[in-house]
């Protein structure tokens, strides 16, 4: 796995280095950005796995180069090392991005090796569910919404869609809405495909009061009447 550690003081990097190689289990390999700028342009590369940022660089702070770096789009986990701890330090990394602090001085190869493997995984989860948020945004500006005014032919009841094709309705409805349809037959076309099958009265007189508009069904009641 590999580390970048951006941290000004050599002997503390030197102290972080030895910790890393008294971590069983996992082999790091460790590179070391001396300065701010340094570790700016090494963590936009993104080379490594995780980053360890010490809280003071210079003029610059390690805060400041977790908000930038997370700014640009650094999705790998970013811990801060800090010399003093406390709720304000936990808090202040947090709002800028870190995904853990360490307090230096109070760090051994277990809890090193410990905050590395939480905050990966802390990050895989927080990217995963960054993923499926955007597939669901992506999936809700893909849903359409029927409204308007929808140009439809009188007589075979198709559709013209904002190309000018000219679509089947529920061709049309399914596309626009997601509305799946299950098909059966009607009393009115019963009669008319099946003018030997008998309807039975309870349907009979469910549709008697609704008339049917399809083009066939008033040619074949216009024919049944003059009969």
């Amino acid at each position: 796995m590999k580390v970048l550690l951006v941290e000004d003081d050599e002997d503390d990097y030197i102290i972080t280095r030895d910790l890393f190689g008294d971590i069983e289990g996992a082999k790091f390999d460790l590179d070391w950005a001396a300065t701010y700028e340094a570790g700016m342009q090494a963590i936009s590369q993104r080379e490594h796995d995780v980053y360890f940022v010490d809280y003071r660089l210079g003029e610059h702070s390690g805060l400041d180069l977790i908000q930038e770096v997370v700014r640009i789009g650094c999705e790998a986990p970013l811990i801060l090392l800090t010399g003093q701890g406390g709720r304000e330090v936990d808090v202040d990394a947090m709002r800028a991005g870190a995904a853990d602090y360490l307090v230096k001085g109070r760090i051994d190869a277990e809890l090193l090796e410990r905050s590395i493997r939480y905050s990966l995984e802390h990050k895989n989860a927080q990217l995963k569910q960054e993923r499926l948020i955007a597939e669901l945004r992506e999936a809700m500006d893909k849903i359409k919404t029927l409204g308007g005014l929808l140009p439809i032919c009188a007589n075979c009841k198709r559709i013209r869609d904002d190309k000018g094709y000219w679509n089947l309705l529920e061709s049309y409805i399914k596309e626009h809405s997601g509305t799946e349809f299950s098909h059966g037959i009607c009393p009115p076309c019963m009669k008319l495909l099946y003018p030997g099958f008998k309807v039975s009265q309870e349907l009979e007189d469910e549709h008697s009061d609704h008339e049917c508009e399809h083009p066939e069904h008033e040619a074949f009641n216009s024919k049944t009447e003059n009969q």
